[in-house]
């Protein structure tokens, strides 16, 4: 007689937590969503640039300057919510120069997707607005993270 047994394993479960968010915008705001960042670069010799198409997002350098790998380039994203067909103003402030702390600095030229000026909201009541710019890395740049802020205002009408 043969004898079979039956191995009883009690029922396991694991749990674990997950972080939800949500942003909600009022009318008439405008709210950041992504930050510039030219991402990772190596100096040369000589001095060159790093470019954030602010249409595309494309990173590109010339120059003196290679795209290393490593960080995330990107445009800035900022979003704005108002009625449709309103007028609005958008304007950005000074391009800044961004420091790394221990004395180095690099120039930059910020650029609006769209340009800067006077626009009509378009027909979905949300609209995107996105920052590049072109930074300018000296012969040589010092290295660290170098970091600058600028602001971007939008009137509504």
């Amino acid at each position: 007689m043969a004898a079979a047994g039956i191995l009883s394993v009690p029922a396991q479960a694991a749990t674990r937590a997950a972080p939800v968010e949500a942003v909600t915008i009022r009318p008439l705001s405008l709210v950041k969503t992504d930050d510039l960042d030219f991402g990772t670069l190596i100096a040369g010799p000589s001095a060159g640039t790093a470019t954030i198409n602010a249409n595309t997002g494309v990173r590109t350098t010339a120059g003196g300057v290679t795209a290393a790998a490593g960080g995330t380039p990107k445009r800035a994203e900022f979003v704005g919510v108002a009625r449709i067909g309103l007028l609005i103003t958008i304007a950005i402030s000074a391009s800044p120069t961004l420091t790394n702390g221990t004395g180095g600095s690099m120039s930059s030229a910020l650029a609006v997707q769209g340009g800067t000026g006077i626009r009509l909201f378009p027909g979905t009541g949300v609209q995107t607005f996105r920052v590049g710019g072109t930074l300018n890395v000296g012969a040589n740049q010092q290295s660290g993270d170098y970091a600058g802020t600028f602001s971007l205002t939008v009137n509504y009408f």
